[in-house]
């Protein structure tokens, strides 16, 4: 008998040397740099672990949960979606945050990163559908990219508050019309792209001609509003014409058909006639 009970006697300190070992060892918690730990006791909050180091908190009863401090990326994957002006776009981005709150992270949201990541796309959809792809005056997605972003900053943050997040950017790394779309808008592109061209050719011609004039006029060389309405029409046709441009000479024929005379060019003529004609 004596026996029987040294035997459980030693099982049970052998038993009860084996629990505390495992305890003491399992009861330690470390912290790394930029890391948090938060520690509950049978569900209920108990302390948060700030500063790295090496603690021991009883294993019984405790949860612990680690947060990071770390920057973090999250890329949302290209979507579709309707921009100010209803067209279909291909749009994605990225966004980078951080946790700066443990214990909001660790109580208050299921999974802080996939409700980051949820709100980050709806807030890429509801700013996206605010402007249009592209717009004469500039005030559109493809040329405010970055006032655009740090409106989105400012709409995820208000949502993320709840989560023990801070959003430090918020990038667009995709943009396009929809394949559906892409076409037809290329065409439009290169219409309007023809005809800015064509206005700044218009505006050069115009210049040139009114330069022209003066300088003629400068220099003593008076104009009728004939002579000075031709001179404009064929400067412009020279200048704006993609062509090469031919010279042509009118030909008249008939006594209706007379060009209407004038004086200075026949004047020049039967003074150029008088003196190349040989004398008898």
């Amino acid at each position: 008998m004596a026996e029987a009970i040294g035997v459980i006697v030693f099982l049970g300190t052998l038993l009860f040397g084996f629990v505390a070992f495992i305890t003491a060892i399992t009861s330690f918690v470390i912290v790394h740099p930029q890391e948090e730990k938060v520690i509950l006791y049978w569900g209920k909050f108990s302390e948060l672990l700030v500063d790295p180091g090496v603690y021991f908190r009883m294993i019984w009863g405790r949860q612990l949960h680690t947060v990071t401090l770390k920057r973090q990326t999250l890329e949302l994957a290209r979507t579709t979606v309707a921009d100010g002006n209803g067209n279909p776009i291909v749009i994605a981005a990225v966004v980078t945050y951080r946790y700066v709150n443990s214990k909001k992270v660790a109580l208050e949201i299921q999974d802080a990163h996939g409700f980051v990541k949820t709100q980050s796309m709806a807030v890429l959809k509801q700013v996206a559908s605010k402007y249009p792809y592209e717009s004469p005056d500039g005030h559109s997605l493809k040329a405010e990219a970055q006032a655009i972003g740090a409106e989105m900053v400012a709409l995820l943050q208000t949502k993320v508050d709840a989560a023990g997040t801070e959003v430090l950017a918020f990038e667009l790394s995709d943009l396009s019309y929809a394949p559906e779309i892409a076409q037809s808008m290329l065409v439009r592109q290169q219409a309007q792209a023809l005809v800015d061209a064509r206005k700044i050719v218009v505006e050069g011609a115009v210049e040139i001609v009114y330069e022209a004039i003066h300088q003629l006029e400068a220099k003593g060389l008076g104009l009728g509003e004939g002579e000075r309405a031709r001179l404009v029409s064929n400067l412009l046709t020279v200048i704006c014409g993609e062509a090469k441009v031919q010279p042509t000479y009118p030909i008249h024929s008939g006594q209706d058909s007379q060009p209407p005379k004038d004086d200075r060019m026949y004047g020049l003529l039967e003074q150029i006639s008088r003196n190349t004609t040989p004398k008898a």
